[in-house]
């Protein structure tokens, strides 16, 4: 099983495409979809999970569409990834039944629990303004290549 799975590669894809737009600019899903080739439908339940969030906003009316709600440097990786999951921790915990359990099971937690530690290390150290660096700095690096 993959960590980062469809849904939430997705999520990222279109945040970092949103932040790559002019501050306050409100793009269309359907616009975030063609650029980042990602299924129209599934892309509108991807923004309503990060609109419940607080990490995008949604406008109304004629050049309406979406944006983030802050500054690219002021939101993380690891928001995004929260906010796909539905909750605080990454991997499933049965921390009530570990305490009551063999050392083996103890033992598998605590790896559990430092490789949650830090993955989130990670993905707290990693902003949308990173991403959507990165990303232009690929598309330059990309457009100097020669053809092959």
């Amino acid at each position: 099983m993959s960590f980062f799975n469809a849904r939430l590669r997705y999520a990222l894809c279109a945040v970092v495409d949103l932040a790559l737009q002019p501050p306050l600019q409100s793009c269309q899903s359907r616009e975030i979809a063609t650029r980042q080739g990602i299924p129209g439908p599934y892309l509108d339940q991807i923004l309503a999970a990060l609109k419940s969030a607080g990490i995008v906003r949604s406008v109304r009316g004629a050049g309406g569409g979406y944006n983030l709600s802050r500054s690219p440097s002021k939101i993380t990786a690891g928001e995004i990834v929260k906010a796909m999951m539905r909750g605080d921790q990454l991997f499933a915990s049965g921390e009530e039944a570990i305490l009551e359990s063999s050392g083996a099971e103890w033992v598998v937690h605590e790896l559990e629990e430092r490789v949650e530690q830090s993955i989130c290390a990670i993905l707290e150290s990693v902003t949308l303004e990173d991403l959507a660096q990165r990303k232009v700095g690929l598309d330059e690096n990309l457009a100097i290549m020669p053809s092959i």
